[in-house]
C-alpha cells in the first residue's frame, strides 16, 4: 500500500506541475500554438494517459482501494481526450468547397464567402395572412364566401403565370462523405446572422444520409439547442437546452460535441457545456457528415472532425 501511495503522490505531484500556470504567456496560449491539440496540450495529455497506465496496474494487482482508482479514474477522464486520430479539417481557405475534401450539394445553395468560409442563405418563410370569419351575420357570410372565389380565381391565375418557376428551397443541405469513428469531437465555428430558421449537422450512416445523430441550434426567442437521433423509425430528441445563448452578434462561435466510447455526449457552446447526456442507439461507425440550413444565414468558418484511435 505504501508503494501505491508514493506513485500516485508522485504522479499527482507531477499532474499539479503540469496544470500550474508558469507566467501570463503561457496561461494565455495562443490558439495556433502547434503544441496543442483540438481538446487539451500535449504535455497534459501525456500524464493523464500515464495515470490511466498506473490505474490500471493498481487495479489488476489489486494494490489500492477501488474506490480510491475509481476516483483517479474519475478525474482522469476529466481531462482526457480520447479523440486523436484527424478525419477532418477545413477552414474553406482555399475558396473551392468541391474538392479536397469534396462537398455535395444535395439541396438549395452553398458558396463561399471570401475571408469568411462557407455560407448559406435561406429566407424565413413569408407570413400567412388567413382570412379570418367576421360572424355568422348574413352579409358576413356572403363576404367570406365571395373572398373564397376570388381567392381561389387568383390562386388559378397565379399558378398560370409561375409555371415552370419552382418555388425557392425551404432548406439548404450539404453533405462530405468521410470515414467517422463511433466515438468522435466535432469542433464547429461559425456565425449566425438572422434570429429565425434553425441550423443542423450531423454524422450519417448509408448512402442515403438518413440515419445517425444530429446536433440542431434554433436561434430566436423560441430557440433551443437539441440533440437528435434519426432512423427508420423518424427523428427523436435525445435532450435539449431550451435557453441557448444568442449567438447573432456577428461574431464567430465554437460548438464542441463530443461523444466517447460508452456513449457519453457533451455538447458545448464557447466553452460552456449546455448538453450532458447518454445515447447508445449507434454502435458502428459513420459515412459521412452533413449540414443543413432551414431558414436562416450562417457562416461555417471551420469545421474539424477527430475520431478515437
Amino acid at each position: 500500500m505504501k508503494s501505491t501511495t508514493s506513485w500516485v503522490v508522485g504522479l499527482m505531484f507531477g499532474l499539479a506541475i503540469g496544470f500550474a500556470p508558469a507566467g501570463a504567456e503561457e496561461r494565455y496560449g495562443s490558439w495556433g500554438d502547434t503544441d496543442r491539440t483540438e481538446g487539451v496540450s500535449n504535455s497534459v495529455q501525456e500524464m493523464v494517459d500515464e495515470l490511466n497506465r498506473l490505474i490500471g496496474e493498481a487495479e489488476n494487482a489489486r494494490a489500492a482501494d477501488p474506490v480510491f482508482l475509481r476516483d483517479l479514474r474519475d478525474l482522469a477522464r476529466r481531462y482526457d481526450w480520447p479523440w486523436r486520430a484527424e478525419l477532418l479539417v477545413d477552414d474553406f481557405g482555399d475558396g473551392d468547397f468541391t474538392a479536397d475534401p469534396a462537398w455535395t450539394v444535395t439541396q438549395g445553395r452553398y458558396f463561399i464567402e471570401p475571408g469568411y468560409g462557407l455560407r448559406s442563405v435561406v429566407a424565413a418563410p413569408a407570413p400567412s395572412s388567413p382570412r379570418a370569419a367576421q360572424g355568422a351575420g348574413g352579409k358576413d357570410l356572403a363576404t367570406t364566401i365571395l373572398g373564397s372565389i376570388l381567392d381561389q380565381a387568383l390562386g388559378q391565375e397565379s399558378k398560370s403565370q409561375a409555371a415552370g418557376q419552382p418555388d425557392a428551397p425551404a432548406l439548404a443541405a450539404i453533405h462530405v462523405p468521410v470515414s467517422i469513428t463511433n466515438a468522435f469531437a466535432v469542433r464547429i465555428e461559425f456565425t449566425s446572422w438572422e434570429k429565425h430558421g434553425q441550423l443542423e449537422f450531423g454524422l450519417y450512416q448509408g448512402a442515403d444520409s438518413a440515419a445517425g445523430y444530429r446536433f440542431a441550434y434554433r436561434p430566436g426567442d423560441a430557440g433551443a439547442l437539441e440533440l437528435l437521433k434519426a432512423s427508420a423509425r423518424g427523428t427523436g430528441v435525445i435532450d435539449a437546452d431550451p435557453s441557448p445563448p444568442a449567438l447573432e452578434d456577428k461574431r464567430t462561435h465554437l460548438i464542441e460535441w463530443t461523444r466517447d466510447a460508452f456513449g457519453n455526449m457533451t455538447v458545448s457552446v464557447d466553452g460552456d457545456a449546455r448538453i450532458k447526456t447518454v445515447d447508445r442507439t449507434f454502435r458502428d461507425p459513420f459515412d459521412g457528415f452533413s449540414v443543413v440550413n432551414r431558414g436562416g444565414d450562417y457562416i461555417l468558418a471551420r469545421i474539424a472532425i477527430h475520431g478515437a484511435k
